[in-house]
């Protein structure tokens, strides 16, 4: 049929009317699920629930009202003085693993055009903070790239954590060493966690020249980001009778944010989908990739102690006391990711890059979390 996998499950041999509530494929992956490893299961979402309220919660909730202030206190400064400031504090919030590139192009888009819209008017005021942004973002790359993940690839223990030699990281390889532009490449360049994306082409000794060039195309993030931040700063003007100088600007704000979202999100599916394809179509190419040596020798140093700790931490194994915990720690962990983006509202106060400390959050920053 046109669509095989909706087939439902038969054997055509044994049991040619078998019938079962689930299609042929989603049975054969819910299989495949019971064969996995429950401790390790649960650990890994334990992880990465955590990872998400750090990165995803904590770190943007204050990197927004940290970007809040900075627009406070420069909106009376020139634009070369303004523009000054905000590329230092730009490449600073760079360096900073945690800290995502939208907000800080966000903020270019609000505070440049602010300051330059009387001299370039606000198409170039825009147009000029989409080349500070593009600029900002290609000289904190090499950084990334050049001075901290080359250094980190001295270290076996970096190189060895990162899976230098899993197929992931070939296949990443593999198409991020390619010269000039393409499809696969600028995706994994755009669509990845910056500071992460810049370091892992340190570790594997990519040519910064050719990742510079791959990651141009970050305009098109770029453009639709600072201009959702100008839109924003020009909503909030108004005239002396007290109406909106550009009542048209919310409106227009709201699909420049969309856009920006589906070049951020389009991106990180264009860049698994040709990570899957590399590993499974390139199979060859993987293969000549040399092994590296040091870490391939830690790796089997550590086999050892890996099998011990999977025979210690298999699921049968454990005791019901570590069961109970493990469970409880998955289910606290479930529950608090999802409150934080359901009930936003009753956990934060809510607070944007134009809003002040001062006039929403009373002149403490820390008000910003609710109490419980």
């Amino acid at each position: 049929g046109v669509f095989p996998c909706s087939k439902p499950p038969s054997d055509e041999e044994t049991e040619p009317f078998a019938r079962d509530i689930f299609t042929s494929k989603t049975r054969q992956q819910i299989n495949v699920m019971k064969t996995w490893d429950r401790a390790k299961v649960y650990t890994y979402a334990i992880y990465w629930g955590i990872a998400f309220m750090v990165l995803q919660v904590i770190v943007a909730k204050i990197t927004v009202v940290f970007l809040s202030w900075l627009i406070e206190e420069t909106s009376n400064l020139g634009l070369g003085f303004v523009t000054i400031i905000m590329v230092i504090t730009g490449v600073i919030m760079f360096l900073l693993p945690p800290v995502p590139g939208v907000p800080v192009y966000l903020t270019l888009g609000i505070v440049l055009p602010a300051q330059g819209h009387n001299i370039m008017g606000w198409v170039g005021s825009i147009a000029y903070s989409v080349g500070v942004g593009l600029a900002l973002k290609l000289f904190s790359s090499a950084i990334q790239q050049k001075m901290i993940g080359e250094q980190l690839s001295n270290f076996v223990k970096v190189r060895q954590f990162i899976g230098i030699n899993s197929t992931l990281m070939k296949a990443m390889r593999l198409v991020l060493r390619e010269d000039g532009l393409s499809v696969p490449k600028v995706a994994i360049l755009i669509g990845g966690p910056d500071w992460p994306t810049s370091v892992l082409c340190g570790i594997m000794r990519l040519s910064v020249i050719q990742i510079m060039i791959g990651t141009i195309p970050i305009v098109f993030l770029i453009i639709p980001t600072c201009a959702t931040g100008s839109l924003l700063y020009m909503a909030s003007l108004e005239t002396e009778s007290g109406n909106p100088e550009f009542p048209w600007a919310g409106t227009v704000s709201a699909i420049t944010a969309s856009l920006t979202a589906i070049v951020q999100f389009g991106s990180m599916v264009v860049a698994a989908y040709y990570l899957e394809q590399t590993a499974d179509k390139r199979s060859e190419e993987l293969e000549s990739i040399e092994v590296d040596i040091e870490v391939k020798e830690a790796d089997d140093r550590a086999e050892h102690l890996r099998k011990c700790y999977l025979d210690v931490t298999e699921w049968s194994r454990m005791p019901t006391g570590a069961k109970i915990l493990v469970r409880t720690s998955l289910a606290c962990i479930i529950v608090s990711s999802y409150m934080v983006q359901i009930f936003a509202s009753r956990c934060f106060v809510p607070h944007s890059l134009t809003d002040t400390i001062d006039g929403n959050l009373e002149g403490n920053a820390t008000n910003l979390f609710l109490p419980l």
